[in-house]
C-alpha cells in the first residue's frame, strides 16, 4: 500500500481528535450520573457495558462519517467488521468501563485509524485529566501538544510496571497471579489499574516503565501501541513477534526493560491467548 502523505496523515488525526474529545466529553458529563448497566459477551468473556459506552460510541461515528463517509468503523461495541481494509477505524470508546460504572476516574477514549491492519494514527483522550495522546506514523507522539517519550530505567528495582492480565481458565489463572507476585517482587511497583488504552499511554509517557496486558483486542491496543513504539519503546506479543490485530497477550515497555518482562512472563507460560478476535 501506498504510503499516507504527511498532510493525509494531518487530517486523519485531525478527525481523531475531533471524534476522542468529543467522547470524551460525552463520558465527563455522564460521569457519576446514574447508570444504565447490562452485561456483555464477545468470544466467550462477559464484561460489562453501559449507557454511557454506546453514547461515546455515537459521538465518534458521527464524525468520522461526517468528514469519512467511505471509512469503514470497528467498534468495541459493534465489533464485527471489516479489519484488514485501506481506511479502518478502530475505536474503543470507553475503555475502562468496569472503573466508569464504579465512579472511578480511570478511563479514556481511543480512537485509531489504520490501514492492512497497520496503525498509522492514534488518539488517546483522559477526560477527567484533560489529557489528549496524538501520534501518527510518521511522527513522535505528543500529550497535549508536547512531546513524550518513554522512560530510561533500566533497573527492575526502580521501575514501575502494570500487570493488567486476566487467565483465560483456572490453570492459566493460577499462572497469572503467580506472575503478578514475581512481578511485585521483581519491579520496584506492580498494579493493576484497569485500563489498558491509558496504562499503554502512560509507558509511552515514561509514567510506567513496563507492563503485561492480557485478553485485549484490537480496540485496547490499537492507538496505544502506536504511541509506544513511536516514543522509542516495544510492543510484542509474548514471545517478542510484532503485534497484529490478533495479538491478545502483549508485553510493553520501554524497550530497556522489554527482555526482562518477556522472560517473567514466559516463566510461567503465559503464551497461552484467549480466543482471536473477530476478523
Amino acid at each position: 500500500m501506498p504510503t499516507r502523505s504527511a498532510a493525509e496523515l494531518a487530517r486523519l488525526l485531525e478527525t481523531a481528535v475531533l471524534a476522542g474529545q468529543a467522547a470524551g466529553r460525552e463520558l465527563a458529563a455522564r460521569f457519576l450520573q446514574p447508570r444504565d448497566i447490562r452485561w456483555k459477551s464477545y468470544r466467550g468473556e462477559t464484561t460489562v457495558v453501559t449507557d454511557a459506552d454506546l453514547a461515546a460510541d455515537g459521538c465518534i461515528r458521527a464524525i468520522i462519517q461526517a468528514r469519512h463517509p467511505a471509512h469503514t468503523v470497528l467498534s468495541e461495541e459493534f465489533p464485527h467488521a471489516e479489519i484488514y481494509g485501506d481506511d479502518v477505524w478502530v475505536i474503543d470508546p470507553l475503555d475502562g468501563t468496569d472503573n466508569y460504572a464504579r465512579g472511578q476516574p480511570q478511563f479514556c477514549v481511543s480512537v485509531a485509524h489504520a490501514r492492512g491492519g497497520v496503525t498509522d494514527v492514534g488518539v488517546v483522550v483522559d477526560p477527567i485529566r484533560q489529557e489528549v495522546f496524538t501520534v501518527t506514523a510518521d511522527a513522535r507522539p505528543a500529550l497535549n501538544g508536547v512531546g513524550i517519550a518513554v522512560s530510561s530505567r533500566d533497573d527492575p528495582g526502580t521501575a514501575a510496571a502494570v500487570w493488567a492480565q486476566r487467565g483465560i481458565d483456572a490453570a492459566d489463572g493460577a499462572r497469572v497471579r503467580a506472575s503478578l507476585a514475581a512481578a511485585a517482587g521483581l519491579y520496584h511497583r506492580a498494579r493493576l489499574t484497569g485500563t489498558a488504552a491509558l496504562e499503554l499511554a502512560w509507558i509511552a509517557a515514561g509514567r510506567y516503565d513496563a507492563g503485561l496486558f492480557g485478553n485485549l483486542n484490537w480496540w485496547d491496543q490499537a492507538a496505544a501501541a502506536l504511541l509506544v513504539e513511536r516514543a522509542g519503546g516495544r510492543v510484542t506479543d509474548l514471545r517478542g513477534q510484532p503485534m497484529s490485530p490478533h495479538v491478545r497477550r502483549c508485553v510493553a515497555s520501554n524497550g530497556a526493560l522489554h527482555d526482562r518482562t518477556l522472560a517473567l512472563c514466559a516463566a510461567f507460560d503465559l503464551y497461552i491467548e484467549p480466543a482471536a478476535a473477530a476478523g
